[in-house]
């Protein structure tokens, strides 16, 4: 697609993969806006596209995904700032060796990398509608074929580990897709998820310690590498009728885990994940 028209809104584009897809389809000419949670690490990173990217036309938003407060504070500012979105690509993530909480009281990986994207797409859709035929690209993973939807374990009730909840985040992503898709079958939009592959990002951390382990654990391709396929997905055309599908790093269609095919377990996600959500203004 010509993307030079389009504005595209990228959450975690300061590091890792949102920052080499943020690069890349800055050289379409699209609008990049680039929703951070450390407003001196997201200018860093827009200068360094800046550099890199000629004429690159980026604009910096704070969102802190761990405050579902924050979540409806940017998403305004989006609307008001962007009342067209063309592409939303749900990318930052956390995975903490130790548990962590949101400030709303969530287990983090759940509450970052499941919750507070739910709730930014949800605040989000109008403007996304506006755009006529937009895309919203959720960044899952291939360990989603570990996963498993634990309803009691969402505040942390239940005993941590680490890749477990990692597990059931990145379930909770395709499922989250393919209910978007479902629900919006007949309205233009497109929605898909994505495995990147295995990345060497700061996803663990910044420390020198987390970020060997995660190496060590198999993560040894280039943040520009896992790109890919969220390049792909924002910009190919022909690609409507997948729709819900989930992607691997090759930009192909995969089956995705028996549970992540359970319609009827993505919309008991999709109604908790709407009262969780509403139960916090």
């Amino acid at each position: 697609m010509n993307l030079a028209s389009k504005t595209i809104v990228i959450t975690g584009a300061n590091s890792g993969i949102g920052l080499e897809t943020a690069r890349a389809l800055a050289q379409s000419g699209a609008t990049i806006v680039m929703a951070c949670r450390d407003p001196a690490r997201a200018e860093t990173a827009r200068a360094d596209i800046a550099a890199t990217v000629p004429g690159a036309k980026l604009e910096v938003v704070g969102l802190d995904l761990a405050s579902l407060a924050d979540v409806r504070r940017c998403a305004e500012l989006l609307r008001t700032r962007f009342p067209r979105i063309d592409v939303l690509i749900n990318n930052a993530g956390a995975l903490p060796f130790k548990r962590q909480m949101t400030v709303d009281g969530f287990e983090m990986q759940f509450g970052v990398n499941h919750l507070a994207h739910f709730l930014l797409t949800d605040l989000l859709m109008p403007a996304l509608l506006a755009a006529g035929q937009p895309r919203v690209i959720n960044i899952a993973s291939l360990l989603h074929h570990i996963g498993k939807i634990d309803f009691a374990s969402f505040r942390g009730e239940t005993p941590y580990g680490a890749f477990k909840a990692y597990g059931q985040s990145k379930l909770c992503n395709v499922l989250f897709t393919r209910e978007l898709a479902r629900r919006h079958q007949n309205d233009g939009l497109v929605t898909f998820s994505v495995h990147p592959g295995p990345v060497g990002t700061n996803i663990m951390g910044r420390g020198l310690l987390n970020r060997t382990l995660y190496r060590l654990i198999g993560a040894y391709m280039s943040p520009r590498r896992g790109a890919h396929t969220s390049v792909y997905l924002a910009s190919a055309d022909g690609i409507e009728a997948t729709s819900g599908a989930y992607y691997n790093e090759s930009a192909k269609v995969k089956a995705g885990s028996k549970l992540s095919n359970d319609d009827a377990l993505a919309k008991r996600l999709w109604a908790e994940s709407e009262r969780l959500t509403a139960a916090i203004g």
